[in-house]
């Protein structure tokens, strides 16, 4: 007789609520809908939030939005390209930064025993070496070790750390829903009472958006 285990995963939601689609994505690129870039307040705020939600085996993006009419399979490729560029993107440059920290190394080596070397060589030619120019000659050796030595040991983290954040991004499940009610708020409206000045600045202000993000668990058998 065989028992089942029954596993329970959870899935992370994060909900965006915007007046257009658009207002997700970066103005300035040319590129097509569906291969532009997320702008980067609505970038970091997923990113931020889907940190914290490491442990959710599902992550989904609920994007609420009240105008337009942008197909959901279209806003799931941009978000899945843009990730997926940033995981290429800091692939590259953990590779480029360790690449050019070997390179360091090894000139701050050539450095540091050129440094001694010539200490040594001053001794040797001279019963007094000034304090000024032998101290002088170990500082250089240190520091010379001292910038390739933090690029090795430190500056690679976090490249390293964010890339499997931006692979799960890449995965995320982008769902596209109508605005609810509550959210009517984050139209700039004119009041019947507001003087015209007032009024003038209200419809002149850009829309508001706001982020939420929720988590919840299914189980799974």
């Amino acid at each position: 007789m065989r028992r089942h285990r029954t596993r329970s995963v959870t899935s992370a939601t994060v909900s965006i609520h915007v007046r257009n689609v658009a207002q997700m994505f970066n103005s300035l690129d040319p590129s097509p809908f569906w291969d532009r870039d997320l702008d980067k307040d609505a970038a970091q705020f997923v990113e931020e939030e889907f940190s914290e939600k490491l442990s959710a085996g599902v992550w989904h993006l609920h994007v609420h939005t009240q105008e337009g009419d942008t197909l959901e399979s279209d806003l799931q490729a941009a978000v899945e390209h843009y990730y997926e560029r940033l995981v290429n993107s800091a692939r590259l440059r953990l590779r480029d930064q360790m690449r050019i920290a070997r390179i360091a190394l090894l000139a701050g080596l050539g450095i540091f025993l050129a440094s001694m070397s010539a200490r040594s060589i001053l001794k040797g030619m001279f019963q007094q070496v000034p304090q000024m120019l032998d101290e002088g000659l170990i500082i250089l050796a240190w520091l010379a070790l001292w910038r390739p030595a933090e690029m090795l040991a430190y500056e690679w983290v976090p490249l390293f750390r964010t890339r499997p954040l931006y692979q799960r991004l890449a995965g995320i499940r982008v769902q596209v829903r109508p605005a609810t009610g509550s959210v009517t708020a984050a139209h700039p409206r004119q009041h019947s009472d507001a003087r015209p000045d007032e009024a003038k600045q209200r419809a002149e202000a850009p829309p508001v958006t706001l982020l939420t993000s929720g988590s919840h668990a299914q189980p799974h058998p």
